[in-house]
């Protein structure tokens, strides 16, 4: 009952008689498939297995209700990896992983011209609403009413979201729903629970667009021993959508003294205490007073990130370098190193500080970042997110005003400094992480060959800065005498992210070995598309693979591979002063819009930001996308994605 196909726009779709799946997300063996195509493929598997009974056993009314099957049951995919993986820590990286796609792409579509809610009120064209708001997002709420069920003898509500689970099968099987209805059974069958107490505020997840904005407080008060604790909330205007109503925002907290050691919480005039609660935000404020605390905490806020918000809680670093390097929470232990390198990234360019040769990161955190590296009882896997700087889009994503060329200079230094200052411990990472016996995808080797492959690209770029010769000669040789793709792959990217010599070797030789595995090749594409800009150099090469005899716009996977990872992936590569990265763009979203349209409106949501670009790229920008909404035969899809990005200014 299942087909698997290279030519498809999806990554898979669960039809009740023939699944189809693209061959990306079915197909793998050690010698082709990384460790991350292992974990993509049992993550699609699941949702379309899944999709058996939140889909096609119950479906949706309409396609205003997509989210009610899609969010749904990304959240049922979600939890299974989890579950696959096992080990507390190793569900933490899952968690961060979930996130980081959710911060940096959804949270973008929020604050950009395609941002609807979770259930659109209308639409132009149906294949341009499969997007990360409906799936990512539509997850996230799903998962706050696993929250909002909880109880204390069930503190994360697995067992009272099991509950609702099974009513909504006993209502509704056979049937074709609304989210509304999902909604009411989980509640209907934990009553008493906070979801249930504010369900019709709850709903304003659904109707209303946009990502909420957490404001926390703390204040001491050491007469009464006690920590008061004010959230706020509020909104930002989305297209048709320019006043909002309070959102439910459940806030999972911890305390920690300034010694690291978490405290017990104890809401005042409660008698019961924890070390973790969460606080239930309904209205536009409200405050939280805790009793018993000798002296000021640390707040560990939004825990497991237990609400799709922005926080902001005025934590200084020397209160994120305590939860760095005590949290009892793995997300916001790896959220603290986040919120620091990117403190430090936005505090560069808006003193515009001189990056040349200049440290962006302060002496405090490269200490702090070592010791997680070097610590003896932190997961690889959580030790390769904790050590990998935010990413240039997600570092733009916090500006009003973005040059990308600059933040590219920016993260490269800082990544730079990070090579140089721990190349002795990136060495030992390297040595202690790379042998692990026979190949299983299992996620301790996963974690492992994770760390082993970040060090390898911080050791050559540590050498080809220092002009030293025998590392990457050493990463060239592990990729050649390499038993899986995972770390073949990883020496490969090492030597193309660097810039050394032997990347291009490297290169021809891996096409020579897999030229018949078009996954293998795929990949071949990205990492050369998506490879850093030196000199303007990206843009050529993208041009030249695209006269290659293996490159067929034709086909998905292999244009997604390619013009995908130069125009959405490379922002210093793409964003050219020139403008030559944007006449590229819209060459290709109207040679794509003749074939296949839904692929082009995914392409063509690579300029959602523009406005939001200094100069001269923000003209450059808007030249591009006026040439291609001309375009007097242009799809649906196209069309309303270059509407909504020129309604934008």
């Amino acid at each position: 009952m299942i087909v698997a196909t290279s030519d498809f726009n999806m990554g898979a779709m669960e039809n009740k008689g023939l699944n189809i799946f693209n061959t990306k997300y079915v197909l793998a063996n050690p010698a082709t498939a990384t460790d991350m195509d292992f974990g993509n493929i049992e993550s699609v598997v699941g949702h379309e297995y899944f999709h058996n009974w939140t889909g096609n056993r119950i479906t949706c009314r309409d396609w205003f209700q997509l989210s009610l099957k899609e969010g749904l049951t990304v959240f049922r995919d979600q939890e299974f990896s989890q579950d696959m993986a096992g080990e507390a820590s190793a569900r933490a990286v899952k968690r961060i992983e979930d996130v980081r796609v959710l911060r940096t792409v959804q949270f973008a579509e929020d604050a950009g011209p395609m941002a609807h809610p979770v259930r659109p009120d209308s639409y132009v064209e149906i294949n341009n609403f499969y997007t990360v708001t409906i799936y990512e997002k539509g997850s996230e709420v799903v998962r706050m009413m696993q929250t909002l069920v909880a109880s204390p003898a069930d503190l994360q509500g697995r067992n009272g979201f099991a509950k609702g689970m099974k009513l909504y099968f006993e209502r509704h099987d056979g049937q074709a729903v609304t989210c509304d209805d999902f909604a009411q059974a989980i509640a209907d069958a934990n009553p008493g629970s906070a979801l249930a107490n504010h369900l019709s505020t709850f709903k304003h997840w659904y109707s209303q667009a946009g990502t909420p904005r957490l404001h926390a407080v703390g204040e001491y008060n050491a007469t009464e021993r006690s920590y008061t604790l004010t959230l706020s909330q509020s909104c930002p205007a989305t297209p048709d959508q320019e006043r909002k109503a309070p959102f439910v925002i459940p806030v999972t907290l911890g305390l920690l003294s300034r010694d690291g050691q978490v405290l017990p919480l104890q809401l005042a005039g409660s008698v019961d205490s924890a070390l973790q609660q969460t606080l239930v935000l309904t209205e536009a404020s409200a405050s939280f007073t805790f009793a018993n605390m000798d002296s000021a905490p640390v707040p560990s806020l939004l825990r497991a990130f237990s609400a799709p918000v922005v926080l902001e809680d005025g934590l200084k670093a020397d209160d994120l370098l305590i939860l760095l390097a005590h949290d009892s929470d793995p997300f916001n232990q790896w959220e603290a190193g986040q919120r620091l390198m990117l403190q430090s990234a936005l505090e560069a360019i808006h003193q515009n500080k001189d990056l040349t040769g200049q440290p962006v990161l302060s002496e405090a955190l490269v200490d702090a970042l070592r010791n997680m590296l070097r610590h003896p009882k932190l997961d690889a896997a959580f030790k390769d997110l904790a050590l990998t700087l935010p990413s240039e889009n997600y570092i733009a994503d916090q500006l009003d005003v973005v040059d990308p060329q600059r933040v590219h200079t920016l993260r490269e230094t800082m990544r730079l400094q990070l090579a140089t200052a721990l190349q002795a411990d990136w060495q030992w990472a390297w040595d202690a992480h790379k042998h692990n016996g026979a190949y299983s995808a299992d996620a301790k080797s996963s974690g492992r060959r994770a760390l082993a492959g970040l060090a390898m690209t911080m050791l050559c770029l540590s050498a080809v800065q220092n002009g030293e010769a025998v590392t990457p000669g050493r990463v060239y040789q592990q990729f050649k005498d390499a038993g899986n793709m995972t770390d073949r792959f990883n020496a490969l990217s090492a030597l193309v992210v660097s810039g050394h010599a032997l990347a291009q070797d490297a290169l021809t030789l891996f096409h020579k070995m897999f030229q018949h595995e078009a996954l293998v090749i795929d990949k071949w594409f990205a990492l050369q598309a998506g490879a850093p800009d030196r000199a303007g150099d990206v843009l050529p090469r993208v041009r030249q693979l695209m006269q290659h005899a293996d490159f067929s716009l034709r086909n998905p996977n292999r244009a997604r591979s390619l013009i995908f990872s130069y125009c959405s992936a490379n922002p210093a590569g793409f964003h050219r002063t020139d403008a030559a990265g944007y006449v590229y763009w819209s060459e290709q979203v109207l040679a794509l819009d003749a074939i296949n349209p839904q692929v082009a409106a995914r392409l063509a949501r690579a300029m959602d930001r523009w406005s939001r670009l200094a100069e001269p790229y923000r003209s450059a920008a808007r030249v591009a996308i006026e040439r291609v909404a001309a375009k007097a035969d242009l799809s649906n899809d196209v069309r309303e994605v270059i509407g909504r990005a020129l309604s934008s200014t």
